[in-house]
């Protein structure tokens, strides 16, 4: 086995455990919120990010938006920041329902991130169709 075989299998390797703990932490934060309360959408920060084709010079833009939740429990203030990739259902002063973990009130989960957590999973497949590549490639 070549040096160019076992660095291409530890990128992907790396890969693989990059994406399952993405993976393995959002399914166990949706797990073990299980509290839902009233949540006040306390800042929406939009971000924009701006992609240029070096071929065409067309450019794009892409937007992110990084949700600020404050909410009580148990008489104690707490504050939970989200990010979405995609369109942002929130505004400022919004309230809404969130999950939050009763044991660590400071971890939250919304609807709104099941989404990324489907996109990942769709990941998958595609890191297994680069596996089949390189255990073709190099064996």
């Amino acid at each position: 086995m070549s040096i160019g075989a076992v660095i291409v299998g530890l990128i992907l390797l790396f890969f693989h455990l990059l994406i399952l703990c993405v993976i393995l932490g959002n399914l166990k934060r949706m797990i073990v919120c299980t509290e839902t309360i009233v949540a006040k959408v306390k800042d929406v920060d939009e971000k924009q990010h701006k992609h240029e084709d070096s071929k065409t010079g067309k450019v794009t833009y892409d937007y992110s938006y990084d949700v600020t939740f404050q909410y009580d429990y148990n008489g104690q203030i707490y504050e939970s920041e989200h990010n979405y990739s995609k369109h942002c259902r929130y505004s400022k002063n919004q309230n809404t329902d969130i999950k939050i973990n009763p044991h660590n009130p400071e971890e939250s989960w919304t609807k709104g991130e099941l989404i990324d957590i489907l996109k990942l999973s769709l990941s998958i497949p595609l890191l297994v169709f680069f596996d089949l590549i390189y255990i073709n490639a190099f064996f």
